[in-house]
């Protein structure tokens, strides 16, 4: 049977809404579809549908057999690859050698995890609390390699001391590996994981051959309970601001990224400006739901003050931001920065701080619905372009560190290369959540925020457009695959794929894409206008500080 001629439908697969049973529909046709899986029997039924689960306890039916006719391709195949299949596991071990991409989605909740041994137990996490300090963030839903890069960020000292009590385990011999993380990584990849170490578990159990891939529907996500508080997407935040992403905040990410830990540990004792109980907590001055950048700057407040700030600026606030300008530091995203420089100096108060501070979230709307629409156009390497990867490129460091007048400050910033494959698992995660964020905000049905209507905006958008579908082949070449990447419903999405494609993306400035962003400013300028001009509306003069979110 040809691709294009399943015809397995999403609604049947996933609990979680159709954008999460499609992607688990696509990697089924992938899987079904590729080749290391010819020969499966009974893969597709008559009827066109996916015959994705093979159970053993059928007790009659025309796929009644179907088990036990795939646990023998499953031998073929083993006995091919040369794994004895009178071992333990010989099963599971095929499974994972013959993957095509060593990641699956998760059928409840779309998480893609990698089926290798690559997330930490909680002896491991111990251990690494133990070494690194209770500070030390790690949970059982990020790779091992997350936790690694971060402790070397943290403390490269106290990373190579501890490293060998750290993975010790009983089968596992931990060589020398001197002071150089890549050296660790490549342990780590090449001989540590391979060997599924006590203290690492797989994002998937096998399940062979019961599942048509030899692994689980459900990741280690959703495995066993539906704790969405802890779901991966929210606990590999951490030190990496999913807020600057999905707002697609400018600014250096890597840099502000690496001093919010460093408020966590470092700086974990000092006072905090509203003089709440400690530790404090790295307050963006300017807020990131307003387009504020995302920039090594931060104001030490307790949690407590941090979280009922939300979205709203004070007069306080809006005065420091403009002494930030006059030192030619830009604070403002290019989509936010037309209606603060109209607005910025009208505020006098911290009721014209708030009344400012609703305009920008109305304007920050607008700016998305936007981006919405460049998203919808499938000019995705403009939108890539937007996202600054080129800042992963480089590891920092904050010389003499310290807060003052309750505020972070250092003298400089010491920058080198970044060599590790980190960068290109930052640069993967910068586009997934930014893309993720704009599909959601076009599938939301009810926004409360004030959308400007005017035809220049509209022309200017198209404009832009224009500029990106005249750019060079090179740049069709960029849309195309990334398209296929993350969208392709042959394909599936790959993470693996992802960060490949990430490293590859041009650093350099693209003349088109430069173009098309000037275009847009114009187009937020509008917005800007349009806005600005009802300063003195009910919309935004309101008598309480109220939450306009």
């Amino acid at each position: 049977m040809e691709k294009n001629e399943i015809i397995d439908d999403p609604s049947q697969y996933g609990s979680k809404g159709q954008s999460w049973a499609s992607e688990f529909v696509a990697y089924m046709k992938a899987i079904v579809t590729h080749p290391t899986y010819n020969g499966m029997p009974d893969a597709v039924k008559d009827d066109g549908k996916i015959q994705w689960e093979a159970p053993s306890n059928r007790s009659g039916g025309q796929y009644q057999f179907t088990h036990n006719k795939r646990r023998d391709w499953w031998r073929a195949k083993a006995e091919s690859l040369g794994i004895d299949t009178k071992k333990d596991q010989w099963i599971s071990k095929t499974a994972k050698k013959i993957h095509p991409t060593g990641e699956k989605p998760c059928k409840r909740c779309g998480e893609i995890m990698r089926i290798a041994y690559v997330y930490p137990q909680a002896n491991l996490i111990k251990r690494f609390k133990k070494y690194l300090g209770e500070d030390f963030e790690i949970s059982t839903m990020e790779p091992i390699h997350e936790a690694v890069q971060r402790a070397y960020d943290l403390s490269p000292e106290n990373l190579f001391s501890s490293f060998k009590k750290i993975f010790s385990t009983k089968d596992a011999l931990i060589p020398d590996l001197g002071r150089n993380i890549d050296d660790i990584f490549s342990w780590l990849d090449n001989d540590y994981i391979p060997n599924e170490p006590s203290i690492l578990s797989p994002g998937v159990m096998s399940n062979a051959p019961d599942r048509f891939d030899g692994f689980h529907s459900f990741n280690r996500c959703c495995r066993g309970k539906a704790d969405t508080g802890r779901h991966a997407a929210n606990l590999r935040s951490y030190t990496t601001d999913r807020r600057v992403f999905e707002f697609w905040s400018e600014g250096d990410w890597i840099a502000a990224d690496r001093l919010m830990g460093l408020v966590k540990t470092l700086l974990r004792n000092e006072p905090n400006a509203d003089g709440g109980e400690g530790p404090p907590t790295a307050d963006h001055i300017g807020p990131l739901s307003l387009g504020f950048c995302h920039r090594p700057e931060f104001k030490l407040l307790s949690k407590a003050a941090n979280s009922a700030k939300n979205n709203r600026m004070s007069l306080e606030d809006v005065l420091y931001l403009i002494e930030c300008e006059n030192k030619d530091i830009s604070v403002a995203s290019w989509y936010a920065k037309p209606l603060w420089d109209q607005r910025k100096l009208s505020v006098d108060s911290d009721e014209k701080a708030l009344r400012l501070s609703k305009m920008l979230r109305d304007n920050q709307r607008n700016a998305m619905k936007i981006l919405c629409s460049i998203f919808e156009s499938e000019k995705y390497a403009f939108l890539v372009y937007l996202l600054e990867l080129h800042y992963a490129d480089r590891k920092v460091e904050f010389e003499n560190l310290r807060s003052e007048k309750f505020v972070t400050i250092f003298d400089s910033l010491l920058e080198e290369p970044r060599t590790t494959k980190y960068s290109s698992e930052q640069k993967s995660r910068r586009i997934r959540i930014g893309f993720e964020a704009l599909r959601t905000y076009i599938e939301k049905n009810n926004r409360h925020g004030f959308e400007v209507e005017a035809e220049a905006v509209s022309e200017l958008v198209k404009e832009a457009i224009n500029i990106l579908s005249c750019s060079n082949t090179e740049v069709q070449r960029l849309d195309d695959e990334i398209k296929e990447i993350i969208f392709s419903q042959e394909g599936g999405r790959s993470e693996y794929a992802l960060r490949e494609w990430a490293q590859t993306f041009p650093s350099q400035e693209i003349e088109s894409f430069e173009k098309a962003k000037k275009v847009l400013s114009s187009a937020m300028l509008v917005v800007g206008n349009a806005i600005s001009s009802m300063w003195d509306s009910d919309r935004y003069v309101r008598e309480e500080f109220e939450d306009v979110s």
